[in-house]
């Protein structure tokens, strides 16, 4: 389905219908309205990962960034949905994240020509990663309520953050493409778009309240992921002997 057909994403649906739509339109069609919601942070993105893939050491130590944040969201699963209720679907879940955290710290220390770790030195404005993270997860636990199950809390900041890994991932392989680096990220956006729709297909079974709207997280998602670009920025305009 064309984006703006019907089944349209609306800004003003609550969750509930939000994650219904998800269920019966294509999903390039909420990708790209998506896009069309932080097409302003579109711009500065891709400029700053071109000057990044542009600078090996820095390159490899972003590669290692992004293996720390994929590290943290199946860390953030074990540790939340652990128990008997555990299904296969969470497992399936939580080995890919921990794949793709394993994938880019392969090609961060093969760029790099050694073993990288998560200290501050081997990563960029690792603080911005670890808050931008954090905070996704208060504002899903804000606007649930303090009643919110962890299943729900769960899947919903998954779908907030698989919105916005999709859509990073995209430009980051254009920009790869575009500077001759060899690296393809298909199988594990590929991934990521699947998660997204796991994830608004069991939202539809949670006693997720109804009036609270999917939008609006969003929004505020991609208020945190502009902190989250202005660290990186902020990190890469530092002179090389301090960010060495």
């Amino acid at each position: 389905m064309a984006p703006g057909g019907q089944g349209r994403y609306h800004a003003n649906k609550s969750l509930k219908t939000g994650i219904l739509s998800i269920m019966h339109v294509e999903l390039t069609t909420l990708i790209q309205s998506f896009e069309n919601r932080t097409e302003s942070l579109t711009g500065r993105t891709v400029a700053l990962v071109a000057a990044i893939i542009a600078d090996p050491v820095l390159h490899a130590r972003f590669m290692n960034t992004l293996s720390m944040l994929e590290h943290m969201g199946s860390y953030k699963i074990l540790e939340t949905q652990r128990g008997a209720a555990i299904d296969q679907q969470t497992l399936k879940h939580v080995t890919e994240e921990a794949r793709h955290a394993w994938f880019f710290k392969r090609q961060a220390e093969r760029l790099a020509g050694r073993a990288l770790d998560y200290a501050p030195a081997e990563l960029v404005a690792p603080a911005s990663a670890w808050l931008y993270f954090q905070k996704v997860e208060a504002s899903v636990c804000r606007a649930l309520g303090a009643d919110a199950g962890s299943p729900a809390i769960y899947l919903l900041t998954s779908m907030i953050v698989e919105f916005r890994a999709i859509w990073f991932y995209r430009l980051y392989q254009t920009a790869l493409d575009d500077a001759g680096f060899a690296l393809s990220l298909k199988k594990l956006t590929g991934e990521e778009e699947v998660h997204l729709r796991d994830m608004a297909a069991r939202l539809t079974d949670t006693a997720t309240p109804s009036q609270v709207c999917l939008p609006s997280l969003l929004d505020a998602e991609q208020a945190l992921y502009g902190r989250l670009l202005a660290g990186f920025e902020r990190h890469c305009r530092r002179p090389a002997s301090i960010a060495a």
